[in-house]
């Protein structure tokens, strides 16, 4: 691809990252009371909701503080709604003594029974992922002691120092819950749906996510080691040298068979790259290898070669099982194939062939050119899913724009380095 189509591509991502996801979500999701509003349908009328989850929550202030960075006219806005969102973490989900973080409140700022005392490490990833984020953009050190905070309580009761890892979960006193509590959650799994007494791959990753955004503003010895650690079990104790990541693994790391999810396999291949950044030693030759491996895998049986985007997920063998098209899938999957560009000895132009396809996809079918905003859940054709309400819904507790900011984002500033890399200089007077 020519330096001008790649800037004509990222030319287009960066329009529609303000045009079809921040100006629909910003400042209709922020809710003057605090916090943000979670619930919207198509048209983006507010739907009443009972419930506000931390995931959500955390996710929006880290979009907020993100494009406060992004110089423009809108620029102080998301620095004011940055630390909105902050202020409201802090004072609702992060318990002003242990650091622990609730996993989600009723629309009086109430825990939800007993269960909701429970603290989530996939929870406690996000919430210091948007607080070290607030921190980095906008210098709160009020913020990154909250961020500090969290992290302290996950060392002193949720990692396992028998075994490395995090357990996915803790009661209110701080001891893992490895047997589910009663018959309904013993076939549901835990609030993310991973089973009790198995450790997974998506909590990890959000870990290593958390850990090296945290690290950019605190390189504390012990976080710099347990973002390490977290590195290595997702380069070696859930990765199959066929190219994958296992989904679970038990408290020892023996790894649970299940399907291969795609959208978090080149996920990881692009954090994986920023965790080696943060950590300052040099990007090694493994996790060039696994990032690589990662996305090749992921593109040979995860993408729809003839119509773009990527399903959700497959068989360890390689055939796609569920091959509907969710949101964030798409955005990942954009995002990865634009920095495995920047891998060693990476077949760069297969790469932008497959990014150029996904962005035709997002563009023409998962972007809702009516309404704005990206549809949930679509099937492979691009018609509606089953149900039609992942069609009819832009915002609920799971769904909020972190994924799309940060796909849209790096994707285009990626493409621009790339362009300008493969810009024709003119050549100096008198050669």
């Amino acid at each position: 691809m020519t330096s001008a189509s790649l800037t004509q591509i990222a030319d287009e991502i960066e329009l529609s990252l303000w045009k079809d996801l921040i100006n629909p979500w910003f400042p209709a999701c922020v809710d003057s009371k605090g916090g943000f509003w979670q619930v919207f349908d198509r048209q983006w009328e507010r739907k009443p909701s009972s419930v506000r989850g931390v995931v959500f929550q955390s996710r929006m202030t880290w979009v907020a503080a993100t494009l406060s960075d992004v110089p423009g006219p809108r620029q102080k806005e998301f620095a004011q709604t940055a630390l909105h969102g902050a202020q409201y973490l802090s004072a609702l989900f992060v318990a002003p003594d242990s650091g622990a973080v609730r996993w989600k409140i009723d629309g009086k700022d109430r825990n939800l029974g007993e269960r909701t005392l429970e603290g989530h490490a996939y929870g406690a990833s996000f919430a210091i992922y948007a607080l070290a984020a607030v921190h980095r953009y906008l210098d709160v050190p009020e913020v990154l002691y909250e961020a500090k905070k969290i992290f302290g309580w996950l060392e002193r009761y949720v990692h396992d120092s028998e075994n490395g890892g995090y357990f996915e979960c803790v009661d209110a006193k701080g001891k893992p819950i490895l047997v589910a509590p009663d018959a309904k959650s013993a076939s549901r799994g835990d609030d993310i749906h991973t089973p009790f007494g198995l450790k997974s791959q998506n909590t990890h990753l959000h870990l290593m996510e958390a850990f090296a955004e945290l690290a950019k503003s605190w390189p504390d010895p012990l976080l710099l080691e347990r973002l390490a650690e977290v590195k290595e079990i997702l380069e070696e104790k859930l990765y199959d040298p066929a190219g994958y990541l296992y989904i679970y693994a038990k408290p020892d790391w023996t790894p649970v068979p299940d399907r291969v999810s795609y959208g978090h396999d080149i996920e990881a291949a692009h954090l994986l790259l920023d965790a080696a950044e943060t950590l300052g030693q040099g990007i090694s030759e493994k996790t060039y290898d696994r990032s690589r491996a990662l996305v090749d895998n992921t593109l040979l049986y995860g993408m729809d070669k003839e119509r773009g985007g990527f399903y959700t997920n497959g068989t360890a063998g390689g055939r796609p099982l569920q091959t509907d098209k969710n949101w964030w899938t798409q955005s990942e999957a954009l995002l990865g194939l634009a920095k495995a560009t920047e891998l060693p000895g990476a077949p760069v132009e297969e790469y932008l062939e497959a990014l150029t396809l996904t962005w035709n996809w997002i563009r023409d079918f998962q972007i809702d050119q009516e309404d704005g905003g990206w549809f949930e859940v679509l099937r492979s054709d691009g018609t509606g899913a089953d149900p039609e309400e992942h069609k009819e819904r832009k915002g609920h507790m799971w769904k909020a724009a972190y994924h799309e900011t940060r796909g849209l984002l790096e994707t285009a500033r990626t493409l621009r380095k790339l362009s300008l890399s493969r810009a024709v200089l003119p050549a100096e007077p008198g050669t």
